[in-house]
Formats: C-alpha cells, structure tokens, sequence
C-alpha cells in the first residue's frame, strides 16, 4: 500500500513540476513561481530561486516514480 501512495505522491509531483510557470517583474525585481493545479506561489529576489523550487519538484516526482517502478519490478508475483 505505501508503494501506491508514494507512486501516487510522485505523480503529483511530477505533473505540478511540469505544469508550473515562472515569470519576472521588473519593478521592484521579482522572480516568480506559479503552480495553478494545487494555487502555490512565491517570489524569489534571483532567478535561481523560482527555477530550483519548479526542477525540484519535476525531479523529485521523477525520481519516486521511478523508485517505485525499480521497486516493483524486483518483486516477482506482487
């Protein structure tokens, strides 16, 4: 059951990661994140910020689908 909810975990994960936009202001300078499915946002003062927080998130999702998808193999008949 856990491998489900983690799977399902980096689904979630991985589809916000995609579906995220980054913009910029130009006064005052801001660098801004949005996730629209799940309404998060937030404003970084570099544009080092909004990139790490949506290529986090994209990776992180990649990275449980993929666990779980190298878990589920290695077990025969489950």
């Amino acid at each position: 059951m856990t491998k489900w909810i983690v799977l399902a975990a980096g689904v979630f994960l991985f589809f916000n990661g995609i579906m995220s936009r980054t913009v910029d202001y130009a006064s005052p300078p801001r660098y801004c994140w949005i996730m629209d499915y799940v309404r998060l946002n937030g404003c970084f003062a570099s544009p080092a910020g909004p990139q790490l927080v949506v290529w986090g998130t994209t990776l992180l999702g990649a990275a449980l689908i993929a666990g779980c998808v190298l878990i589920g193999g290695r077990q025969p008949g489950r």
